[in-house]
């Protein structure tokens, strides 16, 4: 799987935070963030990152603490996140994210959803991968990572408004294929260790993961 979902990524007073500084902003042009032929494809807006800092830095920490982010991504590096807004009629087109933004190799990116589905149509994560066409409209606080290679797009809202923050992270393995074989091989020492009878195969499994982290690693 070259995707994962996380339910409830960021705790309740951060979620509370988000929405506070939504409703101070100010807001900006998306625009000032895009790189070569996104910036064409890009229309919406963003939360100030002059203004809310403190806040993004405090959404990075959170996100890179998350087990699912440490398995999945292996990040060594979480750049400062975006806070972004969709009225009516925005979209971000077809586009591949940068190869560095803020000075951080983009290996995975994620993007968490802020607002209620039901509350905008439009708005869909489409990302388009060698194997599919995937789509995402999670709920509000769930976060879905991907490799930040893959073409994707933002489709356009329809009704109401879509929030969410948007990110991207420096993996300790470059090689998107080679992190997917090891965060599905960290399940299994994480699953043995479970059972009494299976602690040294936990043990030995385990070892074997941070074995491959040191060949691939970087």
């Amino acid at each position: 799987m070259n995707y994962a979902i996380i339910e409830n990524a960021l705790p309740a007073d951060l979620l509370s935070a988000i929405a506070a500084a939504i409703q101070t902003g100010p807001f900006e042009n998306g625009k000032q963030t895009a790189q070569g032929m996104a910036k064409a494809a890009k229309n919406n807006l963003q939360l100030s990152p002059a203004v809310h800092a403190q806040l993004l830095d405090s959404i990075a920490l959170a996100i890179h603490a998350q087990p699912v982010v440490q398995a999945f991504a292996i990040p060594r590096f979480i750049g400062r996140p975006i806070i972004n807004r969709y009225d009516v009629g925005m979209e971000y087109g077809m586009h591949s994210d940068g190869a560095y933004i803020h000075d951080v190799r983009t290996d995975v990116s994620f993007t968490l959803f802020l607002d209620d589905p039901s509350t905008y149509q439009g708005g869909e994560l489409v990302v388009a991968t060698a194997a599919q066409t995937l789509t995402f409209k999670l709920p509000a606080g769930s976060m879905v990572l991907y490799p930040a290679g893959e073409l994707h797009r933002v489709a356009p809202v329809t009704h109401g408004t879509r929030h969410a923050v948007v990110g991207w992270v420096q993996s300790r393995i470059r090689d998107a294929r080679q992190r997917e074989i090891i965060a599905k091989l960290s399940q299994v020492p994480r699953t043995l260790s479970q059972d009494t009878k299976y602690v040294e195969l936990a043990t030995q499994s385990g070892q074997c993961v941070q074995e491959l982290i040191r060949m691939w690693g970087d």
